[in-house]
């Protein structure tokens, strides 16, 4: 029987993870079939990479390392919990591990990727310089309000799923992303 790659929520939470665990056994028998978790998880992997890695090349090795390690430790993954989550704190830690070994460089030159190149040049200086001042405020946050940020709006995932990698109730996951958007709006309107 072939299984097919599916989308990060696609399927409800144990639906996702019931597949999951047939595709980590296809991938245990056959390492070819490791693919379809990669096709699964790349896109939430990487936008969680580039949240907390904003230097593009960088973002892209870090991105392909975690899938690496995945690939390598794959024996490693028990069944116990979800894979997305086994999958994202090895994602954590290879961001942890890079984020020690050098200090981010600031992301003036990056922003430009999230500016439309179509609008007017005052358009396009007034968004960089928006982003420069949200960039700016969520690096005032700490790691861990980071974090949760990344794994919520960079990888996409549910807060259950969140709760499960950080050890937390779904509730204080969905406690804490209230408080910390609070908190970035605040400081974000502050300095306008």
């Amino acid at each position: 029987m072939a299984v097919r790659a599916l989308a990060v929520g696609e399927r409800p939470v144990g639906e996702r993870q019931d597949a999951d665990r047939e595709l980590v056994t296809a991938a245990l028998a056959d390492a070819a079939r490791f693919v379809a978790l990669y096709e699964r998880y790349f896109t939430p992997v990487h936008r969680y990479v580039r949240v907390r890695i904003p230097e593009r090349a960088l973002c892209e090795d870090v991105t392909s390392d975690v899938f690496l390690t995945a690939l390598a430790k794959l024996g490693e993954f028990r069944g116990s919990g979800s894979f997305a989550a086994w999958l994202f704190r090895i994602a954590q830690n290879a961001v942890r591990d890079q984020q020690r070994a050098r200090p981010m460089v600031p992301l003036d030159e990056e922003s430009e990727v999230f500016v439309d190149p179509t609008p007017a040049p005052e358009e396009q200086a007034l968004r960089r310089e928006r982003l420069r001042i949200l960039r700016s405020r969520l690096a005032e946050l700490s790691w861990e309000q980071q974090e949760l940020l990344a794994l919520r709006y960079g990888a996409g995932l549910r807060s259950g799923e969140i709760a499960e990698l950080l050890g937390k109730s779904p509730v204080a996951v969905r406690v804490a992303l209230h408080r910390v958007l609070n908190d970035l709006r605040r400081r974000y309107s502050d300095e306008g």
